[in-house]
């Protein structure tokens, strides 16, 4: 099973300067993490694909989940993880919360997909520290750190 990410941003200013190359990179890493996908497969069907939407919102102080969406022409179950873009911005940790509140909304998109969770639990602090120092994750230098 693949696991896709992409991002969507609708309200003007309100977005994360992931690349593209974070983006194919973190597919890639989640991919390996799934494994365990036996409910996966026995709620949405063999040869299902996982696509996870990232996207930012305001005035949420937590992730928001949206989904899932099944594509069944495509094979794809898609959800959108809503960031707190407010949140976010306003902490000092820059890239590592966003990243953090990323990884979360993963986790719990994982769950509701019915994926063990165990491998992405033991990836996160690699995935985190990758993205966050690796210039290529990102569009531009995150603004405050």
């Amino acid at each position: 099973m693949r696991v896709s990410i992409g991002q969507i941003y609708t309200k003007p200013g309100v977005s994360f300067p992931f690349s593209h190359q974070m983006q194919r990179w973190l597919g890639e890493e989640l991919s390996s993490a799934t494994n365990a996908a036996a409910d996966f497969k026995k709620k949405y069907g063999t040869g299902f694909n996982l696509v996870a939407r990232v996207s930012a919102d305001t005035q949420i102080s937590d992730n928001q989940i949206k989904g899932p969406t099944i594509f069944k022409r495509d094979k794809d179950v898609e959800f959108t993880v809503f960031l707190p873009f407010d949140v976010i911005v306003s902490s000092a940790g820059g890239c590592r919360i966003s990243v953090d509140y990323l990884l979360g909304g993963i986790r719990s998109v994982f769950q509701q997909a019915g994926i063990d969770l165990e491998r992405l639990d033991e990836k996160k602090a690699f995935i985190l520290e990758h993205i966050c120092s690796d210039p290529t994750m990102l569009t531009m230098p995150w603004p405050h750190g």
